[in-house]
């Protein structure tokens, strides 16, 4: 396999920053501070904010320092189905700090763009890729299952829900899966030490709560990469690659 490429540095370049704000949506929800998406789509707009503003996010990313303000989230129930209210069919999505969020996606984007070069997640990861598609997964699955009964072949097929995946994330394991790879320290170390030291809010429909949940008094520090985490979708592909390959 071509492991040749190098790997991404840790640092926000302005153009990093213009151009991947130019493509997040301005209603994206974020953190409690009242610092939103729209507001840093506008300093994308200006070469002098840009330029700021890439420098603020490059500290972090380039370091593993985690400001205090980035360390409060949200969470919010979403339905995963219209009109069903099923506390058992919600989701919890946790919102983040809008730069906080955005330096998780970079991460995120840089991740799967080195593992593609360097051709290090398996033919079988179909999820965050680009490219790739659910309805093509399933596709496979059918006519694997039409080929084992034209052929009278024996084989077996397990179709397991890894439920809550993105909630059952091991800091230490993602640490070791995104070093696999290559990916630099500082990013993945900021984003884990901000989940780890996270205090949470509650939105309910009477507004957001004014105590938290935290990891005061607990010996284990929070693990999981939180839902709606923009490096969610890219840490959990680094961590099942190697699943998939020992499989």
């Amino acid at each position: 396999k071509n492991r040749t490429k190098k790997p991404p540095d840790a640092y926000v370049s302005k153009n990093d920053f213009i151009n991947g704000w130019k493509k997040i949506k301005e209603t994206t929800s974020a953190g409690i501070s009242g610092l939103h998406f729209g507001h840093l789509k506008s300093c994308a707009q200006n070469n002098t904010l840009a330029e700021f503003e890439s420098a603020i996010a490059s500290i972090p990313f380039s370091t593993g320092f985690s400001p205090t303000s980035w360390q409060y989230g949200v969470m919010v129930m979403i339905k995963k189905k219209a009109k069903v209210d099923l506390v058992t069919q919600m989701r919890t999505v946790v919102l983040t700090e809008a730069d906080f969020n955005f330096n998780n996606k970079i991460l995120g984007k840089l991740t799967m763009d080195h593992a593609e070069a360097i051709k290090a997640i398996p033919k079988e990861q179909y999820g965050s890729r680009k490219g790739h598609n659910s309805i093509e997964h399933a596709i496979n699955k059918r006519l694997t299952y039409d080929i084992l009964r034209q052929f009278r072949s024996p084989g077996a097929l397990c179709s397991n829900d890894a439920k809550s995946c993105y909630d059952r994330i091991i800091h230490s394991i993602a640490m070791l899966a995104y070093r696999r790879l290559g990916i630099p320290i500082p990013p993945v170390q900021c984003m884990v030490k901000t989940i780890q030291n996270m205090k949470h809010h509650v939105r309910t429909t009477f507004g957001d709560s004014t105590f938290t949940m935290n990891r005061d008094g607990v010996l284990e520090p929070y693990q999981g990469a939180l839902q709606g985490n923009g490096a969610s979708p890219a840490t959990w592909v680094v961590i099942s690659a190697p699943l998939l390959n020992m499989l």
